[in-house]
């Protein structure tokens, strides 16, 4: 039997990291060539051929704009960004590829060839963005074993590495999404997420952005110079990355000096930490209102949790960790590194599922522990379809919701529906996700038809079928009861998948990733 290493990736907005199970049993984090135990997930395109992953990539930005791209993970699912460089554009699932190949190509030099991994998603991550970080990994010539959420690997290293049974809070504020997940981890191997909430445009980065423009405001007063939010500008990326400094260094001390410069001008700058504290407010408190949504789904108080974790960078925050003790009377704990917490799961997951496939030889003592992981995770968003009503007298549109949010996965729901007009010759196979009955505030996964015989009375039956599986990823079957007649329909996403993989392959062939 060949046997491969069992790896987790934690795929992130400002830093990714990959994970390995020891011979022990016990997922350790795998250092880059540089020796870092985390990746900036920043991308120099040295020339045709060379592209640089990680910190230096990060300090080119400022003399060299145009060949940096960061921040990837904010662009995944959308399908007209790209990033152009060397007469080349590149999606947002080829640069994530890059990156997932520079954490490979590292740490294959330390554990040999690798080939299966769990990679990472926010949990309010929606299918089209799940389904661009599945295709992300097989581009970059990995055989994905699962998808999961960033809260659910969080709390399994929680659970796997000594933390106490109960309900669990974990609070992920990382680089570029925030999500909460509240979890019962009955024991060091049984964990099951109760509910979810999340804001995937809400992260760290946002925070350096507040303080960088606080900083132009301060080159505007002192030197009449108005500064423009230009991310091809190279003093706007350094401004942005001193802020990062800045909001790090406010972490440990009440007040950072800093020396912002914008072309030959510079401005000395005290930013105290009751400025800066102001200056977040907003987010800080958006992601308090999605904490509150996520005791509610889960029909609990805050004295009904009995840990809050912390986990992603931008949890360090002294406003961040004031907040959350104020709301539930506890110090909130970093049981193992925040930066660290998500990978360390994923190669816990990864483990369970070689170890349970074949596919990799653990010792009996590493057995023994991998083989008791349980983990029952939720579905992040409500998924339904259109329907006609009869409201108030009149046909009106609404979305009904076939899955629920927060539903344990994997999860299958069937719903019969009736046609409703008399010679009905087809019916509209519409997949929507989302939480509101109101059209306009859903979105539409798929949009096709199923063509029905003529002659018929209304009332007809319809049954709909929705399947839910461990990767977030979904099926969805239209039935005409009479005639026996099935419309199965899969995302665009999902079929294009292998088609973008086999496009761009070639094109990766030429690149030296560093």
């Amino acid at each position: 039997m060949s046997s491969y290493p069992c790896i987790g990736i934690d795929l992130g907005t400002t830093y990714s990291a990959l994970a390995v199970i020891n011979a022990a049993g016990r997922p350790e984090i795998v250092p880059n060539a540089e020796g870092e135990r985390i990746t900036r997930s920043a991308i120099f395109f040295q020339d045709d051929i060379t592209t640089i992953v990680g910190e230096h990539a990060k300090r080119c930005a400022g003399h060299q704009p145009d060949r940096v791209v960061q921040w990837i993970k904010r662009q995944m699912g959308d399908p007209d960004w790209r990033f152009a460089v060397n007469s080349k554009q590149y999606s947002a699932i080829e640069l994530s590829s890059i990156i997932l190949k520079k954490l490979r190509k590292d740490a294959e030099a330390r554990l040999g060839h690798i080939k299966y991994a769990v990679v990472t998603v926010p949990a309010y991550f929606d299918e089209t963005r799940r389904v661009a970080t599945m295709n992300a990994a097989r581009l970059a010539g990995l055989e994905l074993l699962e998808i999961i959420n960033e809260p659910t690997a969080a709390a399994l290293t929680y659970a796997s590495t000594g933390g106490r049974p109960g309900t669990i809070l974990v609070y992920d504020f990382g680089g570029g999404t925030f999500d909460v997940s509240i979890v019962q981890v009955e024991d060091a191997h049984n964990i099951k997420i109760i509910a979810s909430e999340g804001d995937h445009k809400l992260g760290g980065c946002d925070l350096d952005i507040r303080l960088a423009r606080f900083l132009t405001q301060k080159f505007l007063e002192e030197k009449n110079i108005s500064i423009k939010e230009d991310e091809k500008n190279g003093d706007w990326l350094n401004l942005i990355d001193l802020s990062e400094t800045v909001k790090k260094g406010l972490s440990k001390t009440s007040q950072e000096q800093c020396r912002p410069n914008w072309g030959a001008n510079m401005i000395v700058v005290d930013v105290q930490r009751a400025t800066f504290e102001k200056l977040i407010s907003d987010e800080v408190m958006r992601t308090q209102m999605l904490v509150e949504n996520a005791l509610e789904a889960a029909s609990l108080e805050p004295g009904g949790i009995d840990e809050v974790l912390l986990v992603g960078g931008s949890s360090r925050i002294p406003a961040v960790q004031q907040m959350l003790k104020a709301k539930f009377g506890k110090e909130p704990i970093s049981y193992v590194n925040p930066d660290e917490a998500v990978a360390l799961g994923a190669a816990i997951k990864a483990g369970f599922l070689m170890h349970q496939k074949g596919l990799t030889e653990l010792t009996p003592q590493a057995a023994a522990i991998i083989s008791r992981t349980k983990l029952q995770d939720v579905t992040a968003h409500s998924l339904g379809t259109y329907v006609v009503c009869d409201v108030g007298g009149r046909d009106m549109l609404r979305n009904d919701i076939i899955i629920s949010k927060n539903t344990p996965i994997p999860a299958k729901k069937s719903k019969t529906y009736y046609t409703r007009y008399h010679n009905q010759t087809a019916i509209d196979c519409s997949v929507t996700q989302g939480e509101d009955p109101d059209p306009e505030f859903v979105n539409i996964l798929i949009d096709e038809s199923l063509e029905l015989p003529e002659g018929r009375p209304p009332g007809c039956p319809i049954e709909v079928t929705y399947s839910y599986d461990v990767n977030g990823q979904m099926n969805f079957e239209f039935k005409d009861v009479e005639t026996g007649k099935i419309k199965t329909l899969e995302s665009a996403d999902a079929l294009r998948a292998q088609q973008l993989v086999e496009e761009v392959e070639a094109d990766f062939d030429d690149l030296e990733i560093e």
